[in-house]
């Protein structure tokens, strides 16, 4: 009985100390504008407010694909990849609020994979990952203690280096995708009703905050499909917005030998530069953005720019 008792206490006195930890490391309003939190998609909130020219939403696509800092180096355009590995698409507009508070940009694409990834079928580990870091914070915002010791919280040139990659994983790793004619032609596939209704709160959002709101398909050979395309069209006509997939008949001259780190799922570098690429000459085109890369407001992506060549190195 007495051990039984010693272990009680025990679990109780951890689980105290593990509530007043995670406490300390919540981003309160003081360091919450700093983006000083784990989870990728949050750190948009360490950017200036009201920086960020365009943002692209979606999951491991988009932040294997779109290189801001490629797009910066040759447009001056700031963009930021609001991505996360099997993203589903409630939490997509969760996001997109949250970032939209602090930051206003003036084009969002919005990468259709997404929208046939139902939340029914979600992962276990998306299921698991959003009870613990509820209930137990500090497995969210453990790294903060490094910021809280060693960065100087006036030096807002500390913080415009927390993420220099705004949200790109690079990755030089390649798999060869099989040669696969997964475009032909085949059935709509519907876009489930449930990811329809968020995504009408996502366009409403974007209308209340006059954002233009684009439709994309990156390459990816592994998850996307004709089926999918015509899913994605028609709810591209329905809402009048722009669409753009970039599978059909392979606009950008993808090699999957060299240009997948995964058979075909995702790019690697080489492929994401060439999807930067088109990003980036595609928002040119628009003429809704100045070049920054002169400006003073601005040096900070430029230095950021300059790490990140070295890291490609």
């Amino acid at each position: 009985m007495k051990n039984i008792l010693k272990s009680i206490v025990f679990v109780l006195i951890l689980f105290l100390l593990v509530t007043l930890i995670s406490s300390l490391l919540l981003p309160h309003d003081s360091v919450r504008k700093y983006g000083i939190i784990k989870t990728s998609v949050y750190e948009i909130l360490g950017e200036k407010e009201d920086s960020i020219d365009a943002v692209v939403i979606g999951d491991s696509l988009i932040y294997s694909g779109i290189s801001p800092m490629e797009i910066w180096h040759n447009y001056g355009i700031t963009v930021f990849d609001l991505a996360k590995s099997a993203e589903l698409i409630s939490s997509s507009y969760k996001n997109f609020e949250m970032a939209i508070k602090s930051q206003h940009p003036k084009l969002i694409f919005f990468e259709g994979n997404v929208l046939y990834r139902e939340s029914k079928n979600k992962p276990w580990f998306y299921v698991w990952e959003e009870l613990y870091k509820t209930y137990f914070p500090i497995t969210k915002y453990h790294n903060n203690w490094k910021k809280y010791l060693f960065t100087n919280l006036n030096d807002s040139m500390n913080y415009s280096k927390i993420n220099i990659y705004k949200g790109f994983k690079y990755i030089t790793k390649t798999k060869p995708g099989k040669k696969l004619d997964y475009m032909k032609e085949k059935d709509k596939i519907e876009v489930p009703k449930e990811n329809q209704e968020y995504f009408q709160k996502i366009y409403d959002l974007c209308q209340k905050n006059n954002v233009r709101l684009v439709l994309i398909s990156t390459p990816n050979m592994k998850s996307w499909n004709y089926g999918k395309y015509l899913g994605t069209k028609d709810l591209a006509l329905k809402y009048n917005l722009e669409y753009i997939d970039l599978n059909i008949n392979n606009p950008l001259n993808i090699d999957w030998k060299t240009e997948s780190r995964d058979a075909g799922s995702h790019l690697n570098y080489k492929g994401a530069l060439k999807l930067s690429q088109f990003i980036g000459k595609y928002l040119k085109e628009t003429n809704l953005f100045t070049d920054k890369r002169e400006d003073s407001n601005y040096a900070s992506w430029n230095e950021a720019y300059e790490i990140y060549k070295e890291g490609l190195k």
